[in-house]
């Protein structure tokens, strides 16, 4: 990755683990809850899972694209208005809104000082955004 290492990306056994852990709190939360409410009928039940489910499966969908590239590449991409080189910032999290699924997923992130124009790789210059 462009000149810093970073822990955006996971290999998939620490992907797996960490959706290992996730899992085991979830498991706990929702145990809890039920132990505190122990004459909870189905439909409350599931009405508190739903709360959590979302979140959860945002969760998920993030943890299986931090398994790829991110949009990170071997050199940096020119600037579309310049040409020159444009400096990698990271990996900011971009929030993506699903039918069933709200996630945070890491993206690299490139920024022309000149220009002041940053990118989101992979994608078109139709994504350039202006500071």
């Amino acid at each position: 990755m462009p000149g810093q290492k970073s822990r955006a990306r996971l290999t998939p056994t620490e992907a797996r683990e960490e959706f290992t852990n996730r899992a085991t709190d979830l498991w706990d939360s929702i145990n809890a809850w039920y132990r505190n409410h122990p004459e909870a009928t189905f439909d409350e039940i599931e009405k508190q899972m739903g709360q959590q489910r979302r979140a959860f499966l945002g969760e998920f969908v993030e943890l299986i694209l931090r398994q790829g590239d991110l949009g990170a590449t071997a050199e940096a991409p020119e600037c579309p208005k310049c040409g020159k080189p444009m400096e990698f910032k990271g990996y900011p999290p971009k929030t993506v809104h699903g039918l069933d699924v709200d996630a945070k997923i890491p993206r690299a992130y490139f920024y022309c000082p000149t220009c002041q124009v940053g990118i989101f790789p992979p994608g078109s210059t139709a994504g350039v955004e202006e500071r």
